[in-house]
């Protein structure tokens, strides 16, 4: 992964042919010192594994797709969960036939070259487990 800074709170990275998508954003957060951030991404993927979540079973089904995948669309966040940066993102991808899909990205993504633009934003965005809904939750400080 290479990067540059733009100003003091936007990055350009790219990720180059076999880099994980969320190994590279936790490593890049770490490294960073980013604990609120908003992202999103353009490029293409060798190997994605997709989640949807259900909320009957609180249990996410995964897929893995290995293919030549055109990202449409890739964005999420980067918050902190136990200190530590926890990137949450999703992606929509079109195969070749023109077909699209998409969903929860999970580790072992991998990218053929993919080009992520990143906003640090001020203060911190932390992230705790939410029992009745079964996932990690940003933990916010009001309602309206």
């Amino acid at each position: 992964m290479i990067y540059t800074q733009l100003g003091s709170d936007k990055y350009v990275m790219r990720l180059e042919s076999g880099d994980d998508i969320l190994q590279s954003l936790r490593r890049f957060a770490t490294a960073k010192r980013l604990s609120a951030s908003l992202l999103e991404g353009i490029g293409s993927l060798s190997k994605v594994k997709l989640g949807h979540y259900d909320f009957t079973t609180k249990q996410y089904k995964y897929e893995t797709f290995e293919d030549d995948l055109e990202i449409l669309n890739l964005s999420g966040n980067i918050s902190t969960m136990n200190r530590r940066p926890l990137p949450h993102v999703h992606v929509t991808l079109g195969r070749r036939d023109f077909s699209v899909i998409g969903g929860h990205l999970d580790e072992g993504s991998a990218a053929n070259m993919v080009e992520i633009g990143l906003w640090k934003l001020s203060g911190k965005l932390v992230k705790a487990k939410d029992e009745a809904i079964g996932l990690n939750v940003l933990q916010l400080a009001r309602r309206i």
